[in-house]
């Protein structure tokens, strides 16, 4: 069996070509299937009597796959020639090219490999050779392809361009049958697709005149063939059914793919010669340009797309707990998104009852499947929010996902019809597209900047309120009541009036404007955007110093609270009960702690002086602290107060303190990164402990208890021959 394509120019004359390519193989007795790849599907027309047949795509769009059968889409036609159409989706909507894909694996799963054939051939669209429209290019679709092309330049353009998709796929096997001509009546039409075909290097195979005839065959419902057969241009089309069947015989009359380069191009155009030769040294060697870099020297981008930007913003509008967060999306993106707070799928079919719902309740899909790839997703996002109203949901966050922004899903479109019909419900859509707006932190940034589109304007403040900003379950320890943001706001006797972007509903976030001061609470490049995105969209002032960690920062916020609020007396109660506390529980861990060797591996934080004070507390000896790359921060990380105290190496990578912990065996390793791959010394990993002084303490007692047990058996052994190799140049000052 031979697999022939027939590409060209859109209404260049490929399905014409194609058609009577099958009858003039059919009527040599060869068993023929044609296969449209035109989402105008009248591929197949002249062969069905003018009759159009059902489409592969509308097919499986209408029939559940228990019920498909090879016969519903394939149809036998003139000479017994069987005939398909895939078909495409509505006009604007969908990926046509995804839909070529979804027709071969139909075709597939339906059996159509196991029908006896000596010849497929495959008519498709060439203007865009995108990954679908590419598909009968690959090896296993296609041995042999034809380029219909005319004297216009586009069309010829076009024919290079498919040029192009063929040596991108042909891994150095011929697979070029040849250029057919289908002229359009130009003035040196010939002349001028015979200087491209040599400088390309290939054959003009047959020169169908332009003719009336076609024209009328095609009212009748008939190939030229049939309507004309004595005609001159039948006989030019059986020279090309002539070939294709010497190819059946003989494959190496296949050649070499040659495209032309632009300037090239320009020249034929300009009526020029271009040597073979010449065009053959252009475009030879590796078709990618990642292979034509300098060998030895890579890019390295300053910034890693960790989690995409969809995913940043489901987390952010889904903190609103009285909303509810359409990912419009597969089901799998809307699980691995819920999973970022630790939480394993996404339940369907319940109400919402309660802010208390855990926030995977909050979140919900339009489960897109492949099929949303051809016929678009914009139906299964009107029906999803239609089920949630009537379920009894009244307030809406809408995030779009990659998949919906390359099919092309107005969504906007759609959620604004839905809100003119419902204008007591609230609506919001954060288009997201995947990673268009950039990361996960970009997205989160982005659902921040659609969350405070709630905040009101005409709201007063109030003396005793505070907003606490872009808390996140990424960076609490534990849920102890003790460690909470909130519950050291009202030690000072004051009250919590909008946790934005942690847990509250619209009412408080439509309050916001009531808290007299704004706290960050984490120290990360995501939290102090969102602050900013604040501070520019709301006018507010958001304070620079974050919350609390430790007690020189709970002592600085104590005596700004109290001097902000006017209660210096009830601040210097409540510093001097957590001074005291503090003090007794470090004293007793100090007995187990003082003197221990720490190296600090600090990548995500702007600051780890929490840390370095607690460790100081201790009495424990800091051998370094290791910082990651600069390059990871968009902006500068915040200067240490311990600098010239403590010995800070910067670009410090997870690789290096696997070697140096070996070397210089501290008591314990205490990394952000993660990654670190230790095994045979005592590591912990930390985020920013908490707010407050409990949760100092807290970790206080985690690093006792891991450095109170050996890191692994034999560690005392292991201790000796780390200890022979503590004379270090890097690290003893030299």
């Amino acid at each position: 069996m031979i697999q022939i394509a027939v590409y060209g120019k859109g209404g260049i004359g490929k399905s014409t070509v194609s058609a009577n390519i099958s009858y003039a193989m059919a009527e040599m007795g060869k068993r023929v299937l044609q296969i449209g790849c035109d989402p105008k599907h009248d591929s197949t027309r002249a062969l069905l009597n003018g009759k159009e047949q059902t489409t592969v795509l509308s097919y499986i769009k209408s029939t559940p796959p228990y019920d498909r059968r090879l016969s519903d889409v394939v149809l036998e036609g003139k000479k017994g020639i069987k005939c398909v159409e895939a078909g495409g989706p509505e006009p604007g909507i969908g990926c046509a090219g995804r839909g070529i894909l979804s027709t071969f694996d139909t075709l597939k799963k339906l059996g159509l490999d196991d029908v006896g054939l000596d010849v497929k051939v495959y008519d498709v669209l060439g203007d865009v050779v995108c990954g679908g429209f590419a598909v009968p290019l690959r090896n296993e679709y296609a041995d042999g392809v034809y380029l219909v092309t005319s004297g216009e330049f586009m069309s010829m353009y076009a024919a290079n361009n498919i040029l192009k998709g063929i040596k991108n796929f042909d891994k150095g096997i011929p697979r070029v049958a040849g250029i057919i001509l289908n002229c359009r009546g130009m003035d040196d039409e010939a002349s001028t697709v015979k200087r491209f075909a040599d400088a390309v290097s290939l054959p003009i195979i047959a020169v169908i005149p332009r003719s009336k005839a076609f024209a009328e065959a095609e009212s009748r419902g008939m190939p030229i063939l049939e309507y004309a057969p004595d005609s001159e241009a039948s006989g030019e089309l059986r020279k090309v059914a002539a070939h294709a069947a010497s190819i059946l015989e003989d494959r190496s009359r296949l050649l070499d793919s040659r495209p032309l380069n632009d300037e090239q191009m320009g020249r034929i155009a300009a009526g020029e010669e271009v040597r073979p030769n010449e065009a053959g040294a252009v475009i030879d060697g590796p078709a990618c340009g990642a292979c034509l870099r300098k060998k030895g020297v890579a890019k390295k981008d300053e910034r890693i797309v960790a989690s995409c930007a969809a995913a940043g913003a489901v987390f952010g509008c889904s903190t609103v707990t009285d909303s509810v967060t359409v990912i419009h999306g597969p089901r799998s993106c809307a699980h691995i998104m819920a999973s970022s707070r630790n939480l394993s799928e996404i339940r369907r079919g319940r109400k919402r009852k309660s802010m208390s719902d855990p926030q995977y309740m909050r979140i919900d899909s339009t489960e897109m499947d492949d099929t949303v790839s051809v016929f678009g997703g914009t139906g299964l996002l009107e029906r999803k929010l239609r089920d949630l109203i009537l379920e009894g949901h009244t307030k809406f966050f809408v995030v779009t996902t990659c998949v919906s922004g390359i099919i092309g899903d107005n969504t906007v479109d759609v959620v604004t019809a839905i809100s003119n019909e419902h204008p007591d419900l609230y609506f919001r859509v954060v288009e997201a597209d995947g990673n268009i707006l950039g990361d996960w932190e970009d997205g989160y940034i982005a659902a921040a900047d659609a969350v405070a589109d709630l905040v009101r304007d005409d709201v007063k403040q109030e003396d005793d309120c505070v907003n606490l900003i872009a808390e996140r379950y990424f960076f609490r320890i534990n849920e102890d009541k003790d460690e909470d943001a909130g519950e050291m706001i009202k030690q000072f006797g004051l009250k919590v009036n909008c946790r934005f972007m942690y847990e509250a509903d619209m009412e408080s976030i439509a309050n916001f404007r009531r808290g007299r001061m704004n706290f960050i609470v984490n120290d990360d490049t995501s939290s102090r955007g969102v602050a900013k995105t604040l501070e520019k969209k709301l006018g507010v002032k958001v304070e620079n110093e974050l919350l609390p960690c430790g007690m020189h920062d709970f002592r600085k916020f104590a005596e700004k609270i109290g001097r902000e609020f006017g209660i210096e007396e009830r601040a210097a109660t409540v510093l001097a009960e957590e001074e005291a506390i503090y003090d007794r529980e470090i004293a007793e861990l100090r007995k187990r702690l003082a003197g221990k060797r720490v190296i600090v591996e600090s990548w995500y934080l702007h600051s780890v002086d929490w840390l370095i004070e607690l460790i100081l507390d201790l009495r424990m000896e800091i051998m370094f602290v290791g910082l990651g790359p600069d390059h990871y921060w968009k902006e500068k990380r915040t200067p240490s107060r311990y600098e010239g105290k403590v010995k800070f190496i910067h670009d410090y990578s997870p690789d290096d303190i696997v070697e140096d912990a070996e070397r210089l065996c501290p008591d314990i390793v205490v990394g952000d990164s993660g990654r670190s791959g230790l095994t045979k010394v005592h590591h912990t990993s930390f985020v920013r402990a908490g707010v407050g002084v409990r949760c100092i303490i807290r970790f206080a007692k985690e690093l006792a208890d891991v450095t109170s047990v050996p890191p692994v058996e034999g560690w005392r052994s292991f201790g000796k021959e780390c200890g022979e190799r503590l004379e270090d140049e890097r690290y003893a000052g030299k």
